[in-house]
């Protein structure tokens, strides 16, 4: 009998996206798909030809936040995504229902924004300019039904 991979051509649910060149945004994404991978939420690198199409977003403005693409095309960015996805996870519903509390996501937006131009300080493993590509994990384009993170 095959084995089942949870590397499949379309998600059920959608795509973490993250910048596969920064070290502190690539550890953190594989611990989120440990818990979001189960729920049908799949790794994309944001660097990927097809994430960099789909999203149509300026070149300036791509890599400023990890995102979530939902299935149905909806995108979360930031403090936004983490929430979105602690929605869909039964113990990080708690952090989500806080994050309803008056003020809270522009704190968690404004403390996001702060990690996202310091993760280059905070980790000794981001790529510097020019080492695009080198070391990173590859994605599977969604039409494509062969290959995996």
């Amino acid at each position: 009998m095959a084995r089942k991979t949870m590397w499949v051509q379309e998600p059920p649910r959608g795509w973490v996206l993250y910048d596969a060149d920064c070290g502190f945004c690539t550890r953190w994404a594989w611990r989120i798909a440990l818990f979001a991978g189960p729920r049908g939420f799949h790794l994309a690198p944001l660097q990927a030809p097809w994430v960099r199409q789909r999203l149509a977003l300026p070149e300036s403005e791509l890599l400023h936040e990890m995102r979530v693409l939902t299935a149905q095309d909806a995108l979360y960015g930031g403090a936004d995504a983490l929430v979105f996805l602690s929605r869909q996870i039964w113990w990080a519903r708690p952090m989500a229902a806080i994050s309803a509390l008056p003020g809270m996501m522009p704190l968690a937006r404004a403390a996001y924004r702060w990690v996202s131009r310091n993760r280059h300080s905070l980790s000794a493993a981001c790529a510097l300019p020019g080492a695009a590509g080198r070391g990173r994990a590859q994605a599977i384009h969604p039409q494509s039904r062969a290959g995996g993170l």
